[in-house]
């Protein structure tokens, strides 16, 4: 009986499924005309070869399970009336069966929609280990340090996932363990590191039954969240947060949800949201076309101290906030941290803000600064194992990157030799520039200046581990060294 009402129920899909195709099949028809390649396989204007149309049952006879998702990847590319089609079968999906049409767009209760990739997080699953965790740490110190030399605080601001703060409107199925996450290993490993951490989990928690804090319909805080965030990294800073929150406040209901838009692009459902009406005297420095910009300047002659922020979209409410509490804000979107724009735009205070589903970034890029130099002790007749070095040319330095054996990946400091002179490198795997579909954690970046690296200089790297030093290789760039002959 319960195997006659699936296969009735997905009986209805096909058909509701189809029905939908036939509505638009004019559309298609034209384009897969225009696009039809001289074997008749459909091509892209890029000439490559589109996602073939999915089948509703696999190759062993069974339902397709991942059949809406492909269905929809097949749209993407093939629909001229795309957004139109994805709204449409949005509808269809929530409406008739409720299921999400996007695969990175879950259901909730009452109406929340939560990010996928950011669930991890809430069911307690790690997807950092041990050492990961401690090469974050690591990379957040020599981060620091740099910023201490060029007299800036540095602070390291986590912006939770939604559903850190809101996991009760998850469906069912998403189980709740218990277990630490990979946030709550990183504030572990912080304690007694010297880094200076601005808690919003903690703040936004303690808050969050009192008022919405995120969009029911976005992976973001909504500009309640953002007060509350930006008035906890005042506090975390030791400064006067100008009585913002204070200000006069208007709800609104404005607010276009990136994850609805997902869903349906074309079919609007505003969110709630709320304005405060803090003074806005700041300006942009040059021209500024979004808040979604690489590069950000502001100057805000109401405003004391300068700021330096690493962010991502988060950092967008707290923008206006920020841009008027400080006389000078420079903001960054890059991937690989410009640190080093402190050599040219001194800063009292450095933010570095990523939220909690990417803390991963703290190890596929290596921060732009030079690295430090240091003094060690060799170990000549230390074990060597295989270790490959490729260089990049990078502004005015020349990056150093590479991976050594996977048996260091337990390495709590990684050194580079080269010229002469001996270097702390980054424990970090240049993911992209190495061609890996992932991150590793036995990688190593860093930056030298140029001119310091001989035409024909080899680079020697050593690890240490428990407080031992270990040879891990010596090679020239581009070459892998099986072992270290010195």
């Amino acid at each position: 009986m319960i195997r006659t009402k699936q296969h009735i129920k997905s009986a209805v899909y096909a058909v509701c499924v189809l029905t939908l195709l036939g509505a638009f099949g004019a559309a298609t028809a034209v384009q897969q005309i225009r696009g039809a390649g001289a074997d008749g396989e459909t091509e892209s204007a890029e000439n490559r070869v589109l996602t073939a149309f999915p089948s509703l049952r696999t190759e062993d006879g069974a339902w397709n399970k991942s059949y809406t998702f492909e269905l929809e990847a097949w749209f993407s590319e093939h629909f001229a009336m795309r957004s139109e089609l994805v709204t449409a079968y949005g509808k269809l999906s929530r409406g008739a069966f409720g299921v999400s049409s996007a695969q990175d767009v879950i259901l909730g209760k009452d109406g929340w929609l939560y990010y996928t990739p950011s669930v991890s997080d809430v069911t307690g699953i790690r997807t950092l280990d041990d050492n990961e965790i401690a090469h974050c740490v690591r990379s957040l110190q020599l981060m620091d340090e740099y910023a201490a030399a060029h007299g800036a605080e540095f602070v390291l601001a986590v912006a939770p996932n939604k559903g850190s703060i809101y996991p009760e409107y998850l469906p069912a199925r998403y189980l709740q363990t218990g277990q630490p996450n990979n946030l709550d290993a990183l504030m572990e490993a912080l304690a007694g590191s010297g880094i200076s951490v601005c808690d919003w989990r903690g703040a936004l928690r303690s808050q969050a039954d009192d008022r919405l804090l995120y969009h029911k319909l976005d992976t973001h805080w909504n500009n309640d969240g953002a007060m509350l965030g930006y008035q906890t990294l005042m506090q975390t800073l030791s400064l006067d947060d100008r009585g913002f929150a204070a200000a006069a406040r208007t709800e609104t209901q404005d607010w276009t949800g990136d994850l609805w838009k997902m869903l349906s692009p074309t079919q609007e459902n505003p969110d709630a949201n709320s304005t405060y009406d803090i003074p806005q005297t700041w300006n942009s420095v040059g021209r500024m076309r979004s808040v979604d910009d690489v590069t950000i300047n502001t100057t805000c002659a109401d405003g004391e101290g300068s700021l330096l922020m690493f962010r991502d979209s988060f950092a967008r409410a707290l923008l206006p906030m920020l841009s008027q509490r400080f006389a000078a804000v420079t903001y960054s979107r890059a991937e690989a941290v410009p640190l080093d724009l402190l050599e040219t735009n001194p800063a009292d205070m450095v933010v570095y803000e990523r939220v909690e589903r990417e803390l991963s970034d703290l190890l596929i890029h290596a921060p732009q600064m030079p690295a430090p130099q240091r003094e060690i002790v060799r170990t000549p007749d230390a074990p060597g194992g295989g270790v490959t070095v490729k260089t990049a040319e990078s502004g005015q330095y020349l990056r150093i990157y590479g991976l050594f054996d996977e048996k260091y990946a337990d390495a709590e400091r990684v050194y580079v030799m080269v010229g002469g002179a001996c270097y702390e490198a980054f424990p970090v795997c240049e993911q992209e520039l190495l061609g890996l579909d992932d991150h590793c954690a036995n990688g190593f970046s860093l930056l030298i200046p140029a001119e310091a690296f001989p035409a024909d200089g080899s680079v020697r790297v050593d690890v240490q581990r428990g407080g031992v030093l270990t040879a891990a290789g010596i090679a020239k760039p581009n070459e892998v060294s099986l072992r270290d002959d010195l």
